[in-house]
C-alpha cells in the first residue's frame, strides 16, 4: 500500500486521490502528505503521530478512535468526517476548515489553532484544555459539555453555538471576554450563581 511504503521509507506522498480505502488500525507515524485527497476512507483506530499534512482534503472519512498527537495540518479541509473520540492532542492547525463533522469526545488538548474555521460541527464533550488560538471561528457548532480548562475564550464569537454544560474552571476565567447572545449569557450566569430577573 502506498501510505505504508511511504511511511516505512520516510517518503512524501504527493498529488494522489485515495477513495474508499479501509486503513483501520494502521500506523503512519511521521508520514508527510502534500496535495492529497482522501474520500470515503475508513481510518478508525489509525495512528498518525507526528504526521505532516499540507493542502490535504478529507471528505466523508471515518476517523473515530484515531490518534494524531503532534501532527501538523496546514491548508487542510475536513468535510462530513466522523472523528468521535479522536486524539488530536498537541497538534498544530493553520488555515484549516472543518465542515459538517462529528467530533464528539475528540481531544484537542494543547493544540495550536491558527485561522481555523469550524462550521456545522458537533463537538459535544470535546476537550480543548490548554489550547492556544488566533483567528478561530465557530459557526453553527454544538459545544455541549465541551471542556475549555485553561483556554481563554477572550474575543471568541460563540453566538452561533450551543453552549449547554461547557466545562471551565471554578473561577470561570476562561469565559472572560467571550462574545455570546443574551440568552447564552443568562445560561452562563447560572454558573456564577446569578439570577437574572426580567
Amino acid at each position: 500500500m502506498l501510505l505504508s511504503r511511504a511511511a516505512r521509507d520516510e517518503e512524501t506522498v504527493e498529488s494522489v486521490c485515495i477513495r474508499g480505502a479501509d486503513l483501520s488500525g494502521t500506523h503512519y507515524e511521521g508520514l508527510r502528505l502534500r496535495g492529497v485527497r482522501l474520500e470515503g476512507c475508513r481510518l478508525t483506530g489509525c495512528r498518525w503521530e507526528r504526521a505532516d499534512f499540507a493542502d490535504v482534503v478529507l471528505d466523508g472519512c471515518e476517523l473515530s478512535g484515531s490518534g494524531w498527537r503532534d501532527a501538523f495540518f496546514e491548508r487542510v479541509e475536513l468535510t462530513s468526517c466522523k472523528a468521535v473520540g479522536a486524539d488530536f492532542a498537541a497538534t498544530g492547525w493553520r488555515e484549516v476548515n472543518f465542515r459538517d463533522c462529528r467530533l464528539s469526545d475528540a481531544v484537542f488538548d494543547q493544540a495550536r489553532l491558527r485561522r481555523v474555521a469550524v462550521s456545522g460541527c458537533d463537538l459535544t464533550g470535546a476537550s480543548f484544555c490548554d489550547c492556544q488560538w488566533k483567528g478561530w471561528t465557530l459557526t453553527r457548532t454544538v459545544l455541549r459539555s465541551a471542556g475549555f480548562l485553561h483556554t481563554s475564550l477572550m474575543g471568541l464569537d460563540l453566538t452561533g453555538c450551543e453552549l449547554d454544560g461547557i466545562v471551565v474552571s471554578d473561577t470561570n476565567a476562561e469565559l472572560r471576554g467571550a462574545i455570546v447572545t443574551i440568552e447564552q449569557a443568562a445560561m452562563l450566569a447560572k454558573r456564577l450563581g446569578i439570577v437574572i430577573k426580567t
